[in-house]
Parts: C-alpha cells; sequence; structure tokens
C-alpha cells in the first residue's frame, strides 16, 4: 500500500495548475468517474480556419492567432487595438518558429532516436494530464450555494480588499524629444493643474499621451498600490484627496498624478469572491476525485523492481 501511495503522489505532482492551499476541506467520497470517449488524434493538426499570415510556405491561421489572445490578460488584449507592433512581432517569432519545424521534418529530424523519445514522453504526459483531468472533474453545480457561504463566513476575515485609489493622470511619453524639455513641460503642466479652479480631466485629456486613460479625463482606478509602478506607489500613498503630485519619472515617461479618492480596507463581500471560492472548491475537488481514482487503478498492487537490472543499468552509465 505504500508503494501505491507513492506511486499516486507522483502521478499528481506531475499535474498542470495544481492549487495551492485551499480554504476547506470537504471530505466526501469521489464521484463515480467513467472515461469520457476521445476520438484518436490526428498526426498533426489541421489549420484553423483561415490564414491570416505567411511567411515563405507556413502560415499563421486564425485559430492559433485566437488561442493566443486567450493567453493574454484583458488589458493587453485591448492595448492590440491600437498597437499592433506586439502582434506584428509575435507573428514574426511565431511563423520563423513553423518555418524552423517544417524544415526540421523535411530533413526527417523527428525520426532521430533522441527526438523520438522525447516527442513520446511529452505525449505521454499530454494524454496523462488531459485524461486524469477529465475523469477526476468536479461534478456539475458543485460547489452549491450552502456551502459556498459556509466557506465565506468562515474565512471572511481574511478575505480583504486592500486600500484602493481613483486617480487621474497626465502622462507624457519619454520620446526622441530632450529629456530636459519633456520635464519642463511636466513641471509646467503641474503648475497648471494646481491651480485654483483648474480641471485636471481636461488638461488630460488635451495633454495626455496615454490615448485610453486620456479618452476618461486621464481615469484610473480604482487601483490598489501594488498595481502601480515602484517609483508611483509612495507618491501616491502620501497624497491628500484633491492634490496633484510633482512630476514623476519612469522609465516610459513623467506622470502628473492626481487623486481623487481613496477607498479604505474592507471585508471582500461574498460576491466580489464567489467566482474564486467556486474555482478553489472545484479544483479542491478535482484533486480528491484524482486521488481517488488513481488509488482505485494502482490499488493494492505491491511494487516490483528488478534490483540486478537496474544495478546493471547504472554501472553501464559510469
Amino acid at each position: 500500500m505504500k508503494a501505491a501511495h507513492v506511486m499516486v503522489t507522483a502521478i499528481l505532482a506531475f499535474l498542470a495548475g495544481v492549487a495551492g492551499t485551499v480554504l476547506v476541506t470537504q471530505p466526501s467520497e469521489a464521484r463515480d468517474m467513467q472515461p469520457k470517449t476521445v476520438s484518436p488524434p490526428a498526426a498533426r493538426a489541421a489549420p484553423q480556419g483561415a490564414a491570416v499570415a505567411s511567411l515563405g510556405d507556413v502560415s499563421l491561421y486564425q485559430g492559433e492567432v485566437t488561442a493566443w489572445l486567450t493567453t493574454l490578460p484583458d488589458g493587453a488584449r485591448s492595448a492590440l487595438r491600437d498597437k499592433r507592433a506586439m502582434f506584428d512581432d509575435w507573428a514574426r517569432r511565431r511563423l520563423a518558429e513553423k518555418a524552423l519545424v517544417a524544415e526540421a521534418r523535411q530533413q526527417g529530424w523527428e525520426k532521430r532516436d533522441e527526438v523520438s523519445r522525447a516527442l513520446a514522453r511529452a505525449e505521454d504526459q499530454v494524454l496523462l494530464r488531459s485524461y486524469l483531468s477529465a475523469v477526476s472533474e468536479a461534478p456539475e453545480g458543485y460547489p452549491d450555494e450552502a456551502l459556498l457561504k459556509q466557506v465565506y463566513e468562515n474565512g471572511k476575515d481574511n478575505m480583504r480588499v486592500p486600500e484602493r485609489y481613483h486617480l487621474r493622470q497626465i502622462f507624457l511619453a519619454a520620446t526622441g524629444e530632450d529629456a530636459e524639455s519633456i520635464e519642463t513641460r511636466a513641471r509646467q503642466l503641474t503648475q497648471q493643474a494646481r491651480a485654483k479652479g483648474t480641471d485636471f480631466a481636461a488638461l488630460a485629456r488635451r495633454h495626455s499621451d496615454e490615448a485610453t486613460s486620456a479618452a476618461q479625463g486621464g481615469a484610473m482606478g480604482p487601483l490598489p498600490l501594488a498595481q502601480l509602478t515602484p517609483e508611483v506607489r509612495p507618491v501616491v500613498a502620501g497624497l491628500e484627496p484633491g492634490q496633484v503630485s510633482d512630476p514623476v519619472r519612469t522609465a516610459a515617461g513623467w506622470h502628473l498624478i492626481k487623486l481623487e479618492q481613496v477607498d479604505p480596507e474592507r471585508t471582500a463581500t461574498f460576491e466580489e469572491v464567489r467566482g474564486q471560492l467556486t474555482a478553489t472548491l472545484r479544483e479542491q475537488r478535482r484533486r480528491q476525485n484524482a486521488e481517488s481514482h488513481l488509488r482505485r487503478l494502482v490499488g493494492e498492487s505491491s511494487l516490483s523492481i528488478d534490483g540486478a537490472a537496474i544495478t546493471a543499468i547504472l554501472e553501464e552509465q559510469q
């Protein structure tokens, strides 16, 4: 039984997306799990949608772009609409990779012993993760409302929303222009922004180089300090509502920041953490189901090792 436990633990260690500390342990029998029918994969993935970029004989397809976009934060996806250079750089790299893979296949590189062994190991790991994820999936509807609320009530003292700052900024980008002249302009705008009756939002719309926030009068947030750049954090923390900072220099340029209000630290509401709690509890149940499935698979089998054969292999490697 000890050997079975060791094997179960070892396999679980390979799972992708292992959750950290969970909020609650919900002892229960794992649900009956039947393997889902899986169609055998094709030798090579077929193109997904129309080609959107090409380099020589290789192409980048719509489905590949969509899959890549899903890996990006929301802000980065939005930025791509205005800054296409980021996509262009990725497309060049991806097409170069595909061209190199195509060249390697033409040379029969995948048939080399060390490469075929590595591909087989990689395939095993993909199958392991995908299959075990499928057979250990948490049941639909889990966790229910009662369990979610119980977990929230038991742990809400540790579910804190930090102070959040409502800010406006005027950003002057560090361009090829003389740095000293940009700083001078930043200080002039600071004086204007601090003048009585000045509409900071109007100044931001007219002068800020950061298009997204400028369109909203420089508005940012509410944001916790942790989401601000290291140079900006102590400046914002030292402002009183209504104050405008001195210009703050970062690698990107100069920032003029106005603090409008501060939301104090508080306990998160149930609705704010519902999604996170659901995901955490489902992951916990998935891991319980996975361990239960592996234990049934391994059962009471004893681990048998041919010591002489292993010794011979080790001696060959010396």
